[in-house]
């Protein structure tokens, strides 16, 4: 009889070690999710190693795309044609008109540029550029679709 009361009580005792040890292996789980989870620094219009490239880039180009009221066409199509390059870059105007294109190489002219901007149902039309004071400047572009 001796010997079933110490069974049981050392099968009470493992079963506790035993919660013991998932109690453990839960919490380092739940450590583990939370180290993953953790929120990280966004780019900001970079990718990390892109940001040492800001001293090879030439002009920026930024402006807003309106309609013929001269009301901010959101969503609008932004399109950058390099002839010389034989490159294209389309890009997407935000909620208020506006586009952003990071400076292109130092090697390519900004007049060498061509942008355009269109949207389905109020036509396309070339981007007309301010003049720029210097080579690195940013270049402020205007689009004024027709329709």
């Amino acid at each position: 009889m001796l010997y079933i009361l110490d069974a049981i009580r050392d099968l009470g005792f493992s079963m506790k070690l035993g919660v013991l040890r998932r109690c453990v292996a839960a919490c380092a789980t739940l450590g583990v999710i939370l180290v993953l989870a953790a929120p990280t620094r966004a780019g900001g219009g970079g990718f990390g190693a892109d940001e040492d490239d800001d001293k090879d880039s030439g002009s920026p180009f930024f402006g807003v795309v309106k309609d013929k009221n001269g009301n901010p066409v959101p969503d609008a199509k932004v399109t950058a044609i390099i002839a010389s390059s034989n490159s294209t870059l389309v890009l997407r105007a935000d909620s208020q008109g506006h586009f952003f294109i990071r400076g292109f190489d130092k090697s390519i002219n900004p007049g060498d540029i061509h942008i355009s901007c269109g949207k389905e149902g109020l036509g396309e039309s070339d981007g007309v550029k301010a003049p720029s004071s210097s080579g690195t400047a940013p270049v402020e572009v205007l689009c004024s679709l027709p329709n």
